[in-house]
């Protein structure tokens, strides 16, 4: 298989694949004016409800870090891909190393919040038969088929299925990453040749490069999954319930006006969705 001509083939498919995405957003916005959803969110402020409290301060804090965080990933790596200026690629390599120890640091701490904490909120994530259930009712809605939203108490079996993906991409992308470093420095090893010459690279004849080159590509797919992921969520966050993005953001949230809560249930905020990262290349 000719690689060179893979990376092409990726790059062609994921840059048109994006574009589709951006025209696609703004088309699927203007749906909802004739819908009557743009008038009853924007102008009635009939927003979804939930039946959560406010987020607590420490899974923001880590919110915010990643946030920031994964958006100097996606940046320095696609320069480091696609260098579009002189002289800078040494320097963004070692933000984008930088960057990565971070984002790993509190992906750890996150998950150890999420199952070892006082407040461990793992079974927020969990996706039960009654989400399953309610998936055919989530798709119609986002589809503008149906006007009607399954209630659900802090997240949609469509947001469960993207965070637990997310967790998943982000272990994927880490092994990706640190596959490609091939300078000595565990105990005169790589890391690359750490993690690739039992694993990977038996798979693929034994050679640990060949391996190496393959996770480069899988790495670079990551990237542009998340880039895409991280697109989406963005734009449902500023059209599917800004009371909750704002108050995320520490700029209030749901109230009686804005909560479009039934009778006896409290319309209270949710965090918002976990972000997005955008890894790319490390090497």
């Amino acid at each position: 298989m000719d690689l060179a001509k893979v990376n092409v083939w990726v790059d062609v498919f994921f840059s048109a694949l994006y574009l589709v995405i951006i025209v696609a957003l703004p088309i699927h916005f203007l749906v909802s004016i004739p819908k009557g959803r743009f008038r009853k969110k924007f102008i009635e402020h009939k927003w979804p409800e939930h039946d959560e409290a406010h987020p607590p301060a420490a899974p923001k804090v880590a919110h915010f870090t990643h946030l920031f965080f994964m958006f100097v990933l996606g940046f320095t790596g696609m320069y480091i891909r696609f260098p579009f200026f002189d002289g800078g690629r040494s320097a963004m390599r070692g933000v984008h190393y930088f960057a990565m120890i971070v984002v790993i640091l509190v992906l750890i701490w996150r998950v150890w919040y999420a199952f070892f904490s006082k407040r461990r909120d793992w079974r927020e994530f969990a996706i039960t038969m009654k989400d399953v259930r309610s998936t055919p009712g989530v798709l119609l809605y986002y589809t503008f088929i149906s006007d009607k939203k399954p209630h659900t108490a802090k997240y949609n079996v469509m947001q469960k299925m993207s965070y637990d993906l997310f967790l998943t991409m982000m272990l994927m992308q880490a092994f990706t990453g640190f596959s490609l470093l091939t300078q000595p420095i565990l105990f005169g090893y790589s890391p690359r040749f750490v993690l690739l010459n039992w694993t990977i690279a038996p798979i693929v004849g034994g050679s640990v490069a060949l391996a190496g080159a393959y996770m480069r590509i899988l790495h670079f797919v990551l990237t542009w999954g998340f880039i895409i992921m991280t697109t989406i969520h963005v734009y449902l966050s500023a059209t599917e319930d800004i009371p909750v993005t704002k108050n995320f953001f520490g700029f209030g949230g749901h109230s009686e006006e804005h909560g479009g809560a039934s009778a006896g249930v409290p319309a209270v905020s949710a965090p918002a969705p976990a972000p997005a990262p955008a890894l790319a290349e490390s090497e």
